[in-house]
């Protein structure tokens, strides 16, 4: 089977190039091309980039594919506000007339930076193409040689030029009527999910869970849960608009963000039911109350302490195990260096001729 799928890679064709790219979304151009030793053209092999959402302003970073037209298309979940945003890579030949490397088809977002990338060169002698063993980054030269003829090939830019040509593709295309139309009908099924979300988060205030969030009330069980024992505090997810007591309870409710690494942008206090920005260290901004147990900071999402050393000795995580942690109560010393190697024999022997102290 590894020899099969190592076969279909290798019979893979290669993503084709635009040699005449339509001019709209975002142009990625190289500036102050230092060196094109051996490189007849260049092109992008895997480029990293930086996005700002469309809606929170939020960075995130995807890799897109030069090579690959599967891997040339990505999307990912916003950290801050769970919207989908996605780019498009439609690259393009770099040569001695043209620095444009390639063309990026943004929706519901920005390209802010170009991250170290891979590039491909096709030599300038046989013609063959070098995936470029070094990343690129702006003000340094890639070098190294050919596979096939073995002629070196350097090259390096100054700079990287990142030009808005068209704004971004909203996500979300309004009719005449004024009502949207469902991305969903693409047949992409992200789109699909982004439409449920959509819907899940128009009926966010009737669901019953949310009618028991009441600022200056309680919330049930102080806001602690099956999972979160110790965590005072409800978590609100953007890709679904509702609450929960943690993101297990999140992905046991069916919103189908849960399972593609959603996150929380907001939490409600225990106590007072505040709602307010995400911070799981600082204590609710209207009653003072610290909304995470103290030494209970190992099961708190995940982001506190898992040092045994350092952690709390009233926290029963730092003690469970028994013998199998170094650092337990019940943990025994070994009797082996009494049993076998040099010392133990010396020892024996003294035994024999002197008897048992």
């Amino acid at each position: 089977e590894d020899e099969e799928e190592d076969e279909e890679e290798e019979g893979r064709e290669r993503m084709a190039v635009e040699t005449e790219p339509e001019h709209k979304g975002t142009c990625i151009s190289l500036d102050g091309i230092k060196s094109m030793q051996g490189c007849a053209t260049v092109q992008v092999e895997v480029l990293h980039v930086q996005l700002t959402c469309a809606d929170c302003s939020a960075s995130s970073r995807l890799y897109l594919s030069g090579a690959d037209a599967d891997g040339a298309d990505a999307k990912t979940w916003c950290e801050g506000c769970s919207g989908l945003i996605g780019v498009g890579l439609r690259p393009t030949l770099l040569h001695g007339a043209s620095s444009k490397l390639c063309y990026l088809d943004c929706v519901r977002c920005s390209v802010t930076d170009v991250l170290p990338s891979v590039l491909m060169s096709v030599c300038e002698g046989c013609d063959a193409a070098n995936v470029h063993k070094q990343e690129f980054i702006r003000n340094r030269l890639v070098s190294g040689a050919c596979h096939a003829c073995h002629a070196k090939y350097a090259f390096g830019a100054e700079s990287i030029r990142i030009e808005q040509i068209t704004p971004c593709d909203p996500g979300g295309v309004r009719g005449s009527g004024g009502g949207s139309k469902a991305s969903g009908d693409s047949g992409d099924p992200m789109d699909e999910i982004a439409e449920e979300l959509r819907w899940l988060r128009k009926k966010a205030k009737n669901d019953p869970r949310q009618q028991l969030i009441k600022l200056g009330s309680q919330l049930p069980l102080m806001g602690a849960c099956r999972h979160f024992k110790k965590s005072y505090k409800w978590y609100r997810f953007a890709c679904c608009g509702r609450a929960f007591p943690c993101p297990e309870c999140h992905a046991e409710s069916g919103c189908p963000a849960a399972a593609l690494g959603a996150h929380a942008s907001r939490m409600i206090c225990g106590k007072c039911s505040m709602e307010q920005s995400y911070n799981p260290a600082r204590p609710c901004e209207k009653c003072n109350f610290i909304m995470q147990a103290k030494g209970s900071s190992h099961w708190d999402g995940g982001d506190g302490t898992r040092n045994l050393a350092s952690m709390s000795t009233k926290d029963a995580k730092k003690f469970k195990g028994g013998l199998q942690q170094a650092n337990s109560k019940f943990k025994t010393s070994s009797g082996k260096a009494d049993r076998v190697g040099a010392k133990a024999k010396a020892k024996r022997e003294n035994e024999k001729k002197f008897g048992k102290s």
